[in-house]
């Protein structure tokens, strides 16, 4: 086991491993378009209206991250300007998508310590508090769907399984893992500012899921909020265990292997994939022109202030 560890530690095993993962993806994407060439006029021919919403979604997604941030760098005694923390955000899901593997938090840290002199232990578990709600929330929509697809029978048995399972996993980790010990100590549940990451991170959780819906809702009108609620808890997730940029063929792979419980059918899912995954590169670029030109702008007036 230690062996196998070490092996995923080499860098240019995760290398190798993230250009399979992502290649293997490309060559299914490339199939289904092959297989079903109307998705293209699928994908150009979304109502602006649906293309303004999707925006006004990622946007959300955008503000929804930087209320985590400022929430984050507020419960551990330091405070970022509103311009600075939503460009922060900004920059760090550009890098996030496009940079190996989930660099965006690795991103914010050393732009913090460096800009700010923001303590790396001290935004690690500040970090971890978010990571903590998003896990919570999204594992409850997920277990919510288990236990309504459940037998009547075995809905108590499961719930009560999956509970010990859950509380054992996290003694266990407290307990045999020195650095958690370290970082949970210092976390106040009785703070403003945790309660209010927990916040953001439903904020963000739902401002994904709307996201998907106008994307599910394009190719399939008969997909419910409900089921897009499921969809997103389980593509959501699939960002804790990913090697690759965007979770590229993570979060699909978990969204085909939760459909028995979010209904969606396979050709529907791939499909609103394609779409997101296109339109999401698109806004990300969009963003990174704005927040250069906003840069751009604001040393110009500092220039001329001089």
């Amino acid at each position: 086991m230690n062996e196998l560890m070490k092996l995923f530690q080499n860098k240019w095993v995760r290398l190798v491993l993230i250009v399979l993962i992502v290649g293997a993806t490309l060559v299914v994407f490339t199939k289904y378009l092959i297989d079903n060439p109307d998705i293209i006029g699928l994908i150009f021919s979304m109502h602006p209206a649906a293309i303004a919403l999707l925006a006004l979604a990622y946007v959300g997604t955008i503000v929804a991250n930087a209320f985590v941030l400022s929430a984050s760098l507020r419960m551990i005694g330091k405070r970022v300007g509103f311009v600075e923390n939503v460009s922060l955000t900004g920059y760090s899901s550009v890098v996030n998508f496009f940079g190996p593997l989930q660099s965006g938090p690795g991103f914010r840290a050393a732009y913090l310590k460096q800009r700010h002199d923001v303590s790396l232990r001290k935004f690690l578990y500040a970090t971890l508090v978010f990571y903590g709600f998003f896990a919570v929330i999204n594992g409850l929509v997920i277990l919510a769907a288990l236990l309504a697809r459940a037998p009547a029978g075995r809905v108590i048995p499961l719930a009560v399984s999956t509970l010990l399972i859950v509380v054992s996993a996290s003694f266990l980790a407290y307990r045999f893992i020195p650095k958690l010990r370290d970082v949970t100590k210092n976390i106040k549940v009785t703070s403003l500012h945790f309660w209010a990451i927990g916040i953001g991170a439903l904020a963000l959780s739902l401002c994904t899921a709307a996201a998907y819906f106008v994307e599910l809702l394009h190719v399939d009108v008969t997909i419910t909020f409900l089921q897009t609620i499921v969809y997103a808890a389980a593509a959501n997730l699939a960002l804790f265990v990913s090697l690759t940029p965007g979770a590229i063929g993570f979060r699909e792979s978990f969204l085909l292997l939760t459909q028995q419980l979010h209904q969606i059918p396979t050709d529907t899912v791939i499909a609103a994939s394609i779409i997101d995954r296109a339109f999401y590169v698109l806004f990300l670029l969009a963003l990174f022109l704005f927040l250069l030109a906003i840069g751009v702008r604001t040393k110009l007036r500092s220039s001329n202030r001089r």
